[in-house]
């Protein structure tokens, strides 16, 4: 066993100290899957109430919860979340991996174009291509996970899906399924050990990014998107 592994089963074991018990899963049964097809939570809370809390803790913390029923439903709030904001260019994962068939088309029709965040591996040519990426304000999304009690989603970078887009605009727009909730870090942990290999980088985001000074004057969006919008979509 490798010192990574060895630090991920202690992380998870120590999560999994403060779990009930009916929310814990058979170890034997664990399955490591590609992200965009994670398996729904097993012996979890009921989706209501997964639904309900993580709303609740998301809207705490300044981030914004569009609970839509329909994948129609979900590209229109995409949609109307970019035009209020005068968005030309979207900094985007691929639409495969984001899982909203018909996006894409949405965006042309408006007018928007949008960048899957490719970088040159030149330093030169790969500074004045972020120049460029910082000038877009939206960026997004999918999710692998949504974790109920800290209103935390989790995204995992690779093809298709580019670190910057959660990261460099002030604007995160993030397309969940509700079947993809779980009660709390541990759970989630517990059921895909294999999360760490899904992707080149795991990123936990709960809200928007927040900076105090030396006199604990909050401040959004100096490290982050000032704004995280989550479109959650049931089924």
């Amino acid at each position: 066993m490798s010192d990574r592994d060895t630090l991920v089963g202690n992380v998870a074991s120590n999560l999994r100290r403060g779990t009930s018990p009916r929310a814990q899963h058979d170890t034997a049964n664990r399955v490591a899957s590609h992200p965009r097809h994670p398996p729904e939570p097993e012996g979890a809370w009921p989706q209501d109430l997964l639904v309900g809390r993580f709303s609740a803790e998301l809207t705490a913390i300044a981030g914004k919860v569009h609970r839509v029923t329909a994948s129609s439903a979900a590209i229109d709030t995409v949609m109307d979340l970019c035009q209020h904001r005068g968005a030309e260019r979207v900094l985007s994962w691929a639409p495969e991996e984001i899982g909203l068939p018909g996006l894409r088309d949405a965006f042309a029709a408006a007018g928007i174009s949008a960048d899957d965040g490719w970088l040159p591996e030149g330093e030169e040519d790969r500074r004045a291509r972020l120049r460029t990426l910082a000038s877009i304000s939206v960026g997004l999304t999918g999710a692998i996970a949504g974790i109920a009690e800290s209103g935390t989603i989790a995204v995992v970078s690779g093809a298709g899906r580019s670190r910057l887009a959660s990261l460099l605009p002030p604007v995160h727009i993030a397309v969940l399924r509700a079947t993809r909730l779980y009660p709390s870090l541990g759970t989630l942990i517990d059921a895909h050990a294999g999360i760490l290999e899904w992707g080149s980088n795991l990123v936990l985001i709960t809200g928007p990014s927040r900076t105090a000074d030396i006199e604990m004057t909050l401040t959004r969006g100096v490290h982050g998107p000032g704004e995280v919008h989550v479109v959650l979509l049931d089924g």
